[in-house]
C-alpha cells in the first residue's frame, strides 16, 4: 500500500462511470459525464419510451423493462442502447423478475435472440433465479447493471456467488447499487463491505458501479450524488485499495467493457 502522503488528490481516483442511473425516469437530473441513463419503462407507453430515446439520442441510454416492447420486439435493434434488461421485478410476459416465479418466456427466448443478432448486451439485473440462468445459457453478452450480493445481504433482488461467477466467465460486469434495502444498511461503509467481499471473491477486474440514482428514496447516508463520492472512496482509501483498484471500480471496468 502506498504512502497516503504520495497518493493524488481524492478528486482525481473520483471519474466515475456509472452504468444505471434512472434520472429520465425519475425525475432528476445527473451531472456526470460517463452515465448510463436507464429508461424504466413499466408504467410507460412504447410511444412515451421512444420520445424519451429520440429527446436524449446525445446521451448513454439503456432499458430497464423490455415488456413496453413485447409488441415491437424487432424495433428494439432500431435504438444504439447500452444495454436492455427484460423486466423489472414481476412477470412482464417476456421472464420473472425477483418478485416473481415465472421462467423466460417463448417471446423473451425471442427478444434474446433478437438482441444477440444486434450485439447488444442484454442486462440481468431484476431477474429471478430461474430466468437468469435461462437467460445466461442464451445472450451473448451480459451483465448485471445494479444489483448487491446475495452472500453479504440476502435480498432477493441480490446475486449469489453462482450467478457472479456465470456473468464473468461469460466476460461481463457487475454494477453495484446504492440501494439500502439491498446493501443491508444505510451507510458507506455498509457498501465498502459488499465491495470487500467481491473483491475477496473475484479481484477487481469485473466490479463497477451502478448507483441507481433517482430509481430509489432509500440511499446510504452521505452518498447520494456524484460529488459525495468523495466519501467512498476516503472509505476504500481507509481500507487500503490500491489507487488501481479504487479506478477499476469506479470508472476502468466499465469503460474497458463498452468502449474497448
Amino acid at each position: 500500500m502506498r504512502n497516503k502522503s504520495a497518493r493524488p488528490p481524492v478528486y482525481i481516483l473520483m471519474r466515475i462511470f456509472d452504468l444505471h442511473n434512472d434520472a429520465l425516469t425519475g425525475g432528476g437530473k445527473a451531472k456526470n459525464g460517463d452515465t448510463i441513463y436507464a429508461i424504466w419503462t413499466t408504467n410507460l407507453t412504447y410511444q412515451k419510451v421512444v420520445q424519451i430515446a429520440f429527446d436524449n439520442k446525445n446521451k448513454m441510454l439503456a432499458i430497464e423493462d423490455c415488456g413496453v416492447f413485447i409488441d415491437h420486439l424487432t424495433e428494439i435493434s432500431n435504438f444504439d442502447f447500452m444495454y436492455a434488461g427484460l423486466t423489472w421485478n414481476g412477470f412482464n410476459g417476456l421472464a420473472g423478475g425477483a418478485n416473481s416465479i415465472e421462467h423466460l418466456s417463448e417471446q423473451g427466448k425471442q427478444l434474446i435472440s433478437i438482441l444477440n443478432d444486434s450485439r447488444l448486451v442484454v442486462d440481468t439485473a431484476h431477474l429471478n433465479r430461474a430466468s437468469f440462468y435461462e437467460v445466461a445459457e442464451q445472450a451473448n453478452k451480459i451483465i448485471c447493471s445494479h444489483t448487491c450480493f446475495y452472500d453479504v445481504n440476502k435480498h432477493p433482488r441480490n446475486l449469489t456467488r453462482e450467478q457472479i461467477s456465470v456473468i464473468i466467465e461469460r466476460g461481463g460486469i457487475v454494477g453495484l447499487c446504492f440501494v439500502s434495502d439491498f446493501l443491508g444498511g444505510n451507510s458507506v461503509n455498509d457498501v465498502v463491505k459488499h465491495i470487500d467481499w467481491f473483491l475477496d471473491c473475484f479481484g477487481d477486474k469485473h466490479l463497477s458501479i451502478g448507483t441507481d440514482f433517482f430509481g430509489t428514496a432509500n440511499l446510504p447516508k452521505g452518498l447520494t450524488t456524484y460529488k459525495s463520492f468523495e466519501r467512498l472512496v476516503l472509505a476504500m482509501i481507509r481500507r487500503g485499495y490500491s489507487d488501481a483498484t479504487i479506478h477499476n471500480i469506479l470508472y476502468g471496468n466499465a469503460a474497458a467493457y463498452f468502449f474497448e
